[in-house]
């Protein structure tokens, strides 16, 4: 964005007609002079964005989503939509148009900059406002809200204000160890689709994800939806083919050699495209066991990211040829404890590297790669279009999600599960012990609370700034390590087979083209290698029962087995209870004190009739008082202690002979 443009584009008013479903109903300026109510063709879609897809189900949420720009190629329109939804009740000025028990509309805001926290907040503020006006003809307030935040805009620092509302600690909490999988997994360019509902949760998944690689928030999604399709589509603009042509230079020069890098044109990216999508997924030089294989190849496996239990023993031959270079990862003789300080250690150095002269942001959603925080249902054709190498969607609805044929990786951020069918993909995205610790190590410092030990320059442990260096140091190891030759040690350090992958892919054929003289300050090596322990393993063994198939299944029959235990001891519990309840009861009647005895005697004779003589008080012996030839003393002192005249004894005795005991019968004292 230049210095002259003003980085909010339009303010709109999306509501759903009871006929004509999502339309725009109010927009400054114009977003389509002449036509109030419509949107220009390459945004046709534009209201089934700002209302998604099972809104109507929230009183209120806010969502993300991304517009390919309608004067510029390689510029992404980047919007924010409140939406809220009230009873009609509360609507001041009706209109023929409200047929409905609620009313439900969004204050959409399209902008130039990726400030999505910073502007919904505002937004929401501003949308609360505008709804308990009750009149939304009062659309002043929205004229003011943009040229109000054309001006604070200008004046906000993208480096300061582009995380907003993206917390990368709640990322790390809620993902653990799957959060380094799926950062590597945008690396290999693949067609990942994230699905969630309410929208607000789905959008901040992705774009927190997407913000743990360094300078992608700021710079590094401007072409992430823009795209010149195989066909003709309404929902996206048309582009020439001079406008998406880039021409970069040939050559990198890498530890003193010069590495040849093929000229990247759109044809020939093309051809590259559809060459690693038929050899990319094969690895030739796999080196799991075949007992591994087997595992992998049950079907049990086929619906999520694997683990192997196996670790692979070091080979002290295997150490790269470069002796005497230093080398970011650890000296074989330390062991895992001794990890944190030494990486603490090196932290404020790789911090300090620079990221431009590194090559950042990482040319990913670039060349028909998308990303797309939100993805109405009209835009479903948009990605099986030849033309979209990879993407990262996110979906409200379920319909996206039954189109296996659409996506290569699923994940279900409700149940956190990574699903994943390709077995080849899986082997890439296994991690090795090294990237457990980092991930181990992210967990440990982001679950504590304490601000007390500062890094130079890094922030607290633990904070978002320090998550976020965690990544750019390991990013940076990686592009380093990936630079030399193949066989080294260190390359198996971050999983060989997803390096190879990865140099495959069009990022990364960008990056090594281009002129990076900062990594080379860099020393090639895992920040976190090191000697396997007793800690390692336990970390393998945790991995593995929470991310295999198998592993969830033993956890749950564990579960279930628990769960079913506490309920026999429940149930066993509260029979022995009310059993003894049942015998006190009866116990406390039974034994009565003399003294008692000598107060009911000195009172008056109680009739039988009465109320407070019931069946259940008297005792089964004065029933069968004839056949045991009970006297009527023995009688007298069995009924709970009450005194009988005489003629209440002979109706007693008479009403004891006609009453029998029913069978399943339950006599209670």
């Amino acid at each position: 964005m230049s210095e002259n443009e003003e980085p909010i584009l339009y303010v709109l008013v999306v509501g759903f007609h009871h006929k004509k479903g999502c339309q725009v109903e109010y927009s400054y300026p114009d977003l389509y002079p002449g036509h109030p109510n419509e949107c220009p063709p390459g945004w046709k879609y534009l209201p089934t964005l700002a209302l998604p897809d099972g809104s109507h189900n929230y009183d209120t949420d806010t969502v993300f989503f991304h517009l390919p720009s309608l004067t510029s190629p390689k510029q992404t329109v980047y919007g924010i939509s409140c939406f809220r939804q009230i009873p009609v009740e509360k609507i001041k000025n009706k209109t023929s148009d409200i047929t409905r028990g609620t009313v439900q509309k969004s204050v959409c805001v399209l902008s130039r900059v990726p400030l999505y926290g910073q502007i919904q907040v505002k937004m929401h503020l501003i949308t609360h406002a505008y709804f308990e006006k009750g009149d939304f003809s009062k659309v002043l307030i929205l004229e003011e809200t943009y040229h109000h935040l054309n001006a604070v805009m200008k004046q906000y620092d993208m480096k300061q204000h582009s995380f907003v509302g993206l917390s990368a600690k709640e990322f790390i909490l809620q993902w653990k160890n799957k959060a380094l999988q799926l950062f590597k997994l945008l690396l290999l360019e693949k067609r990942v689709m994230f699905f969630k509902s309410p929208v607000h949760p789905l959008c901040c998944t992705i774009l927190t994800l997407v913000s743990l690689f360094p300078e992608m928030i700021e710079h590094g999604l401007d072409q992430s939806a823009c795209i010149r399709l195989s066909r003709p589509m309404s929902p996206m603009p048309e582009y020439s083919d001079e406008e998406l042509s880039p021409v970069i230079s040939n050559k990198a020069f890498v530890n003193g050699t010069s590495l040849q890098a093929d000229k990247i044109t759109s044809k020939d990216d093309k051809n590259e495209a559809n060459e690693a999508q038929k050899n990319g997924l094969v690895d030739k030089n796999c080196s799991l066991e075949d007992k591994q294989n087997d595992d992998i190849d049950n079907p049990e496996f086929a619906l999520e990211v694997t683990e192997s239990l196996q670790i692979k023993e070091e080979s002290p031959n295997s150490l790269t040829s470069n002796v005497g270079e230093k080398s970011n990862s650890l000296r074989r003789e330390l062991s895992s404890d001794t990890i944190s300080d030494v990486v603490q250690n090196n932290m404020s150095y790789l911090a300090s590297v620079s990221t431009e002269s590194c090559g950042f942001p990482l040319a990913i959603f670039t060349k028909g790669s998308l990303c797309l925080p939100y993805l109405s249902l009209p835009y479903l054709d948009l990605l099986s279009d030849v033309n979209v190498r990879s993407y990262v969607v996110g979906t409200t609805n379920i319909l996206f999600k039954q189109k296996r044929q659409l996506y290569d990786v699923l994940v279900d951020i409700d149940s956190n599960r990574i699903e994943c069918p390709d077995i080849n993909l899986r082997k890439y995205l296994h991690l090795t012990t090294e990237d457990l610790r980092f991930a181990e190590y992210l967990v440990k410092h982001a679950s504590e609370e304490s601000q007390d030990d500062f890094l130079d320059g890094i922030s607290w442990e633990g904070s978002e700034e320090w998550i976020r260096t965690q990544f750019r140091v390991y990013l940076l190891c990686l592009l380093r390590t990936s630079m030399i030759q193949d066989g080294a040690r260190e390359l198996d350090h971050f999983n060989s087979s997803f390096i190879t992958v990865w140099r495959e892919t069009h990022n990364y054929k960008m990056w090594l083209s281009g002129i990076n003289p900062g990594i080379l300050d860099v020393h090639p090596g895992h920040p976190f290698a090191g000697q396997l322990s007793y800690a390692d393993m336990k970390l393998r063994l945790a991995h593995t029962m929470q991310n295999t198939e198998g592993g969830r299944k033993i956890n749950q029959a564990m579960a279930t087995t628990g769960k079913a235990v506490a309920n026999t001891g429940k149930a066993v519990g509260g029979a022995i209870s009310q059993a003894k309840g049942a015998f006190s009861s009866w116990w406390n009647n039974f034994m009565v004190a003399p003294d008692q005895r000598g107060v009911e005697q000195a009172s008056e004779p109680v009739s039988v009739d009465s109320p407070e003589i019931k069946t259940a008080n008297i005792p089964k012996s004065i029933r069968n008082d004839k056949e045991n030839d009970t006297s009527k003393k023995d009688v007298e002192k069995s009924c709970n202690g009450v005194i009988l005249s005489d003629d209440s004894e002979e109706k007693l005795e008479k009403r004891a002979e006609n009453e029998e005991h029913q069978p399943g019968e339950v006599h209670t004292v």
